[in-house]
C-alpha cells in the first residue's frame, strides 16, 4: 500500500506542479516580450533570431519560477487531498504527515540539487547568450548607421591588476570590434614602482594565445628607485606574450552584480580578492546568494506542507496565507541581509546563508507540530 500512496501523492502533485510552472514561465515570458520585443524589431532582428532569443532566455526564468511553483502546487495538491478526504483516510490508516508527504520532500531535495546544477551550467549560458545576442543585434544596427568605429564603445576603461602589479587604462574599448584605442599599460615591481610602460594607439587580445598585440606605440623602461626613464623604443607592432589580462574580465567589473551570470561572478571572485579590490565584495555577496538560493526549493517545500495540512482544518485560506507570508518574509530577509553584506556589515557567507538556516530551523519546528 505504501508505494501506491507514494506514487499517488507524487503524481497528483506533479500534474499541478507542471501546470503552475508552465503558467509562471509563460507570465514571465509575456513580461519579457512586452519589455524587449520592440527593441528586437528596432534592431532589425528576423523571425528566427527573435524566437531564438526567447528560447535562450527562458531557462533564466527558473530561478524565480521554480520555488514559487513548488509552493503553490504543494498548497493546492494537499488542499485537494483534504477536500476529497483522502488525506484523512491516509492518517486513519496510521500514516504520519511526514510519511504521506515523503515523496514531496524527496522532490524538494531533488529540485534544489537540480537548481544548483542549473545555476552553475544552463542558467549562466542562458543569461550570457541572450545578452550577447541582444548586444550583437544592437551593434550591427548601429554599425549600419554611425559606422563600426563608434559602436559598442566603453570609455575610460581602467583596470588595476594588483595580483600581477599591472595598471591598465584604455581611452576607448570597442566591444563590437574587441579592440582598444589609446592604451596605456604600466607594469610595476612588488613595491608598486613603475618599471615599464607600454603606450599604443590600438591593441587587441588574442584569446587563443592569451596575450596582447599592440600597434603603433612606445615601449618605455624606468628605474624603480627614482622613476627615471632608462630607454624608450617605438614600435609598429608589439606582441606582449607576458600580458594575459582578459578584456572581458575588465568589462565585467563595470557591470552590476545582478546582471551577471553565476560563471561571470565566479570568474571575477576567483581572479581578485577583497584586498586587491574592495568592489569585489558586491560580487561575492551576489555569488553566495545564487548558491544559497538553490536551497529555496527545499525551504518552500517545508513551508507549504505544514500549513497545507493544518490550515484546512478551519479554512484553507488560513494555511495558504501563512505560508505565502513566510515565503515573502524569506525573500525580504534575504534582501536585507544581502544589503548588509554589500555594506561590509556581514560577511558574504553569513549574509547569503543565514536566511536559509533560519528557515530550515523554522521548517523543522513547523513539521514537528503537525506530526
Amino acid at each position: 500500500m505504501f508505494p501506491v500512496v507514494d506514487r499517488y501523492v507524487l503524481f497528483e502533485w506533479l500534474k499541478i506542479f507542471g501546470l503552475v510552472l508552465g503558467a509562471m514561465l509563460g507570465l514571465q515570458l509575456i513580461v519579457e516580450v512586452q519589455d524587449s520585443f520592440s527593441d528586437l524589431l528596432y534592431y532589425n532582428a528576423d523571425f528566427g533570431q527573435i524566437i531564438f532569443y526567447y528560447l535562450v532566455l527562458a531557462p533564466s526564468f527558473l530561478t524565480i519560477s521554480l520555488p514559487a511553483a513548488i509552493l503553490v502546487s504543494i498548497l493546492y495538491a494537499l488542499g485537494l487531498l483534504h477536500r476529497n478526504n483522502e488525506f484523512l483516510a491516509f492518517r486513519t490508516s496510521g500514516m504520519s504527515v511526514s510519511r504521506i508527504t515523503r515523496t514531496l520532500w524527496f522532490a524538494g531535495i531533488g529540485l534544489s540539487m537540480g537548481l544548483w546544477y542549473l545555476n552553475a551550467s544552463l542558467i549562466p549560458w542562458s543569461v550570457e547568450a541572450s545578452r550577447k545576442l541582444m548586444d550583437t543585434l544592437e551593434w550591427d544596427q548601429q554599425a549600419e548607421t554611425v559606422g563600426s568605429e563608434k559602436v559598442g564603445l566603453v570609455y575610460n576603461l581602467a583596470f588595476d591588476n594588483r595580483k600581477e602589479n599591472r595598471m591598465w587604462f584604455v581611452n576607448r574599448f570597442s566591444e563590437y570590434k574587441q579592440m582598444g584605442f589609446g592604451i596605456t599599460v604600466s607594469m610595476m615591481d612588488q613595491d608598486r614602482h613603475e618599471v615599464r610602460r607600454i603606450s599604443a594607439e590600438t591593441g587587441f587580445f588574442r584569446e587563443d594565445q592569451s596575450d596582447w598585440i599592440f600597434l603603433n606605440g612606445r615601449d618605455s623602461r624606468y628605474a624603480a628607485a627614482d622613476a627615471e626613464l632608462i630607454r624608450t623604443l617605438p614600435f609598429e607592432k608589439l606582441e606582449a606574450e607576458e600580458l594575459d589580462d582578459d578584456p572581458s574580465l575588465m568589462l565585467l567589473l563595470g557591470e552590476r552584480p545582478k546582471d551577471l551570470s553565476f560563471l561571470e561572478l565566479k570568474m571575477i571572485t576567483e581572479n581578485f580578492t577583497l584586498d586587491e579590490n574592495p568592489k569585489i565584495l558586491e560580487y561575492l555577496v551576489r555569488l553566495q546568494s545564487l548558491m544559497a538560493g538553490a536551497a529555496s526549493c527545499l525551504i518552500v517545500t517545508g513551508l507549504a506542507i505544514p500549513f497545507a495540512v493544518s490550515g484546512v482544518r478551519v479554512n484553507p485560506a488560513v494555511g495558504v496565507s501563512k505560508s505565502l507570508a513566510l515565503f515573502f518574509g524569506y525573500y525580504i530577509m534575504t534582501s536585507v541581509l544581502n544589503s548588509l553584506g554589500k555594506q561590509g556589515v556581514l560577511s558574504p557567507e553569513v549574509a547569503a546563508w543565514t536566511p536559509n538556516i533560519f528557515m530550515i530551523i523554522l521548517t523543522y519546528v513547523l513539521v514537528r507540530r503537525v506530526r
